[in-house]
């Protein structure tokens, strides 16, 4: 018997097992087994795709230092040595998790879990199995790759992100099906190591989640970077050959017939909860999403609580996280942060794509008085030395109050840079407030004090 047990350990499991053991609970977090603590986020997601990309953007950035004055010669990309030194920062990571575990006295299990009623949940097989029971269940069983309704992966012709990871080498060229931001983080990996690379978006836009103006932009700067984009695109056949596989591929105005030695699916994920045998423990679900109330708990069952992917709050790490704070939080009957929260979205492609706050698209749907304030990187010294000024900064902000309601930044260190805005909209800064504010010089920072001054 536990107070609670935690099903999964992927960032939203592991860090409310961690809070939870801290704060003196008996806790027991379950996992399928070992390589899969941490998570998709960790083992196949965010840490090992952000570490490919940062020499990929180094490599890409190689022409330009060179007309700087350094002397550097690229002599071919080694994939052993990436996918080797990415293991080894996943291992560093995961010891990091597994000191936080044991730290907060947190007991780990491995197998599969299913319920088999509302107290007690099974781990194991039919052949080798325990019963657990706890007095509150918090399901952060994350997600999985969205299958194509078409394209089957088979792992070595078309793959998902999962196996980008254990590529022994580039493919000379690559279709990208999804252009969200899984798909556009890829699509720099791939262009900037020399793979011929084409994205195949559904949607009108690229980032399909991001005002229309970044959709564009993003486009615009992936085609200069010599990327074939196809926007409101459809692969409506395809047949696997020697050299790669042939695609069909319908935009609506034409049809063409490619052929590709790699084609990546990113169109999305979906809840791991299938297995779990919600039914029995009276947990209700919508798509195979566990459906929660404002407190993250079970609309159906108030002793079962859901955070993370499993639930239809944005699929992100950091959300996750603060979702574990808030449900640790309440089982410890401490003070609950408030369920509305501001967060930023992020897209490490090259030009990164970062907004927080409130979209164009929400305020004008909602009638809210507003005006969007826009700054080009172009006359920004610093971004100038860092070798590229493409994108911009964009305010919204109340023309009633000057408050500002959201930004959306495109270009260097945009992932970054966000964040000046998480503290400006969570403090209820206005415009005014801002342009009072001295930002040091030569920074990127500084087009912010530009765009609310002039």
């Amino acid at each position: 018997m536990y107070d609670v047990i935690v099903i999964g350990a992927g960032p939203a499991g592991y860090e409310v097992a961690s809070l939870l053991g801290s704060g003196g609970k008996s806790v027991c977090v379950i996992e399928k087994d070992e390589k899969h603590v941490g998570g998709t986020c960790l083992n196949w997601g965010c840490i090992p795709a952000k570490n490919f990309l940062e020499s990929a953007i180094f490599v890409k950035k190689a022409k330009y230092f060179e007309s700087c004055g350094v002397d550097i010669s690229i002599n071919g990309f080694d994939m052993s040595k990436l996918k080797a030194n990415t293991c080894r920062l996943i291992c560093d990571t995961k010891t990091g998790v597994f000191n936080m575990l044991k730290k907060g006295k947190v007991e780990i299990k491995y197998g599969t879990a299913s319920f088999i009623d509302e107290n007690t949940i099974k781990v194991g097989d039919d052949e080798n199995s325990e019963e657990l029971t706890a007095t509150n269940f918090v399901i952060a069983s994350g997600s999985s790759h969205r299958n194509h309704p078409l394209l089957k992966l088979d792992g070595k012709n078309i793959i998902s992100s999962k196996e980008v990871f254990k590529l022994d080498s580039l493919p000379k060229s690559i279709l990208i099906v999804g252009g969200g931001a899984i798909g556009c983080e890829f699509a720099t990996f791939f262009n900037s190591l020399g793979t011929k690379t084409h994205i195949a978006e559904f949607t009108p836009k690229l980032l399909p989640a991001e005002d229309d103006d970044l959709g564009k932009t993003i486009k615009r700067e992936f085609e200069r970077q010599g990327m074939k984009i196809d926007v409101k695109a459809n692969i409506t056949s395809y047949k696997v050959k020697e050299n790669g596989v042939e695609v069909t591929l319908d935009t609506g105005k034409k049809q063409e017939i490619l052929t590709f030695e790699k084609i990546l699916v990113s169109i999305g994920r979906v809840p791991n909860s299938k297995a779990l045998n919600l039914e029995v423990a009276n947990i209700k679900s919508d798509r195979d999403f566990v459906e929660v109330d404002e407190n993250l708990k079970s609309i159906s069952n108030d002793k079962i609580y859901a955070i993370g992917d499993v639930i239809k709050t944005p699929a992100l790490a950091h959300v996750a996280f603060h979702e574990a704070k808030r449900v640790a939080q309440q089982i410890l009957g401490q003070e609950v942060f408030t369920q509305k929260a501001i967060f930023p979205s992020v897209t490490f492609c090259s030009p990164q794509v970062a907004s927080i706050g409130v979209s164009e698209a929400k305020l004008k749907e909602e009638g809210v008085p507003f005006k969007a304030k826009k700054v080009f990187f172009k006359p920004n010294a610093k971004a100038k030395i860092k070798g590229d000024d493409s994108g911009f900064i964009k305010i919204l902000y109340n023309t009633e109050n000057n408050k500002i309601l959201g930004a959306s930044i495109i270009g260097n260190d945009a992932t970054e840079l966000i964040h000046e805005f998480l503290v400006a909209i969570n403090s209820n800064l206005t415009m005014d407030d801002l342009s009072k504010m001295i930002f040091a010089h030569p920074t990127l920072s500084e087009s912010i004090l530009e765009a609310v001054t002039h």
